[in-house]
Order: C-alpha cells, then sequence, then structure tokens
C-alpha cells in the first residue's frame, strides 16, 4: 500500500496551498511557525487563522471526498506563548481544532523543554489532558527525540501520538529502519521524516524504506516546493508497487 505523504510547503504562498489541495495529498502543508509573535500571535490569533484558512481553501476547491488531516509545525511557540502551562495550552489546542475542522488535526512541537526528561513529561501530561478534554489533536514529538535512542525513549513511555524519524540525524538506513519497526512494536505512530536539504536520491531511498517498514507518514522531500518532493516520492511508490505486483502475478 502507498504510504501517506506530509506535504511541506511555505504558510505564505496560497496558490503552493491550492496546488497541493488538487494534488490530493494526506496531510498538510506543513509549514513552520518559529516566532511567537509575526507566525502564531500574541494571543494565540494568526496560527487561528491560518488553520481556518487552510481547511476553507480544502472545502473551496478540494474533492468532495478529500479529507486531509491538517500538519502544523509550531516549533515550540505554543509553549512559549502559554509559559508551559499545559491546561491553558491544551484548551488552545482545542480552538485550533475547530478552526480545522472537518479535518483532523496535528500539532508538532508545541512545546520545547529544557532538558529530555522535561520534554518527555510534558508531552506525556500534554497528552493525558488532551484525551480527558476530549480534544482530538495529535501530537508529534520533534526536538529533543534524534537519535534512535531518543525514539526509543519517547515510544518506550508514549510520551506523543507520533515522533518524527529524521533520517539523516540517525546515521545510516539501519537505523531508521529500527526506529520504524520499534515505534510500531511498541504501538507508537511514526512520521519518516528529514530535511528539505536532501537529494531525489536519499528521498527515493527513504521511500523504499517507507513501502518496506510501513510508518504512518512520511514526509515529502527534498525542497519545499511541494510539486517535486510529491512528484517523486509518488512515482517512487507507484513504480514499485507495479513491479511487486507484476511479479507476484507470475
Amino acid at each position: 500500500m502507498p504510504i501517506p505523504i506530509l506535504a511541506s510547503g511555505h504558510k505564505d504562498d496560497p496558490l503552493q496551498l491550492d496546488r497541493t489541495i488538487l494534488k490530493r495529498a494526506e496531510l498538510l502543508p506543513h509549514a513552520s511557525f518559529t516566532v511567537v509573535k509575526d507566525h502564531v500571535g500574541l494571543e494565540g490569533e494568526k496560527l487561528l487563522a491560518f488553520a481556518g484558512y487552510v481547511a476553507k481553501r480544502i472545502r473551496a476547491i478540494g474533492d468532495a471526498d478529500y479529507l486531509p488531516r491538517i500538519h502544523l509545525d509550531v516549533y515550540g511557540t505554543l509553549g512559549e506563548l502559554f509559559g508551559l502551562k499545559i491546561e491553558p495550552l491544551a484548551d488552545y489546542l482545542g480552538r485550533l481544532r475547530d478552526a480545522a475542522k472537518p479535518y483532523g488535526l496535528l500539532i508538532e512541537s508545541p512545546v520545547i523543554a529544557a532538558t529530555q526528561d522535561g520534554q518527555i513529561a510534558t508531552f506525556k501530561q500534554l497528552k493525558e489532558l488532551l484525551k480527558h478534554k476530549g480534544i482530538a489533536v495529535g501530537l508529534i514529538a520533534d526536538e529533543w527525540c534524534n537519535t534512535l535512542e531518543d525514539i526509543k525513549r519517547f515510544a518506550d513511555v508514549a510520551a506523543s501520538d507520533f515522533v518524527q524519524i529524521k533520517t539523516p540525524d540517525l546515521g545510516g538506513i539501519n537505523n531508521t529502519i529500527e526506529a520504524v519497526l520499534y515505534c510500531r512494536s511498541k504501538g507508537m505512530g511514526s512520521s519518516l521524516g528529514g530535511t528539505a536539504n536532501e537529494t531525489d536520491q536519499s528521498s527515493r531511498i527513504t521511500t523504499h524504506i517507507a513501502l518496506a517498514c510501513a510508518p504512518d507518514f512520511m514526509l515529502s522531500k527534498p525542497g519545499l516546493g511541494v510539486d517535486e518532493a510529491l512528484m517523486i516520492q509518488t512515482n517512487e511508490m507507484a513504480r514499485t508497487l507495479a513491479i511487486i505486483a507484476a511479479r507476484m502475478e507470475h
């Protein structure tokens, strides 16, 4: 089965967003929200408006049966905005979830703690509070979760809903493979990711790892243009699956 792709683009390019929607990317738009005042808003209003805008464009130009998940990477800015106070942060995530409806919502790196232990504890607390409040937002761990050993620590205690497995940070692809399989063995969701600053070759290799190991989704790469990465990865999956199907017929 093809692996869903998280199309990673720019938050300030409405035409790119429209193309991503028309290409029916399973998850979008990733984007990057790194400065509270400029990207999130001092009352969180800018991020809320963006989530609402993405949902509105999907409804306006997407097919009726197209139901992607909205993914926003906030680089710890929500923790900064709320002073790492979990209760108001959870309530704000509820408002974001409402802005994104009817589409599912994933938030990457809502907080960045001072230590890895603090990051794990904060993520667990936030995850449990969201469940208690009935707020359906998927949390993705990135910072403090870089190596194979880090990923195992997060997975062992189910600190988040997903971890981003950053292929360049793990060294050999054997570690990437082990990370995906370990997450699956622990019931932890995984995003097979990396960086926009990769090559078409590393993108194709990552795609084959994804087909073999079945993470929940993988990041579009290389680049932030969306179109090129989706072409490379979608074609690689289609070609590989067609070859497998042909061999099975004989």
